[in-house]
């Protein structure tokens, strides 16, 4: 049964099994989900002006995280050996690597409160792709008190 993907503006139309253009979501059983779920591929703590943000707690740091896919490609893109993996990278990855919980990621963000971090970025891929995840942080980190920033590329649909 096809499923088309509500995430961004290119409606993927997926047969079963089939990945969409981000390569990280899914028809599984009629249902586009997101493979990604807590799947990092990237965590550092970062100088905040790094980020494109103008005047956000300007000498402090963020705890930068990204996972893989990205719903454009873009050919100067920085992080393409994350953002645009293919499906066997990807496998290939998740294999490795484990899964971090919202609250685990939140708690770490809390233990890096005293060299300088106010919050969790969501960065290195496009975020929104699997906006589960980033919804789910985002609760997490403030009940621990942080702030949380998406760099995206903003092209997204109300879902």
């Amino acid at each position: 049964m096809k499923a088309v993907c509500p995430i961004c503006p290119h409606h993927c139309s997926l047969e079963e099994g089939a990945a969409g253009l981000c390569g990280v979501r899914h028809n599984q059983d009629g249902q586009v989900v997101s493979d990604t779920y807590g799947q990092l591929t990237s965590l550092a703590l970062d100088p905040i002006e790094k980020k494109p943000l103008r005047r956000f707690f300007p000498g402090t740091f963020i705890l930068s995280v990204g996972s893989a896919g990205c719903n454009m490609h873009c050919p100067f893109c920085q992080n393409h050996e994350i953002s645009m993996m293919d499906e066997s990278e990807y496998e290939e990855f998740c294999r490795e690597e484990s899964t971090v919980t919202p609250q685990a990621l939140a708690e770490e963000g809390k233990r890096l409160i005293s060299r300088g971090n106010i919050g969790i970025a969501f960065t290195y891929n496009e975020p929104l792709i699997g906006y589960e995840y980033v919804k789910d942080c985002a609760k997490a980190a403030h009940h621990a008190g942080l702030k949380t920033v998406a760099v995206t590329n903003g092209m997204i649909c109300r879902v």
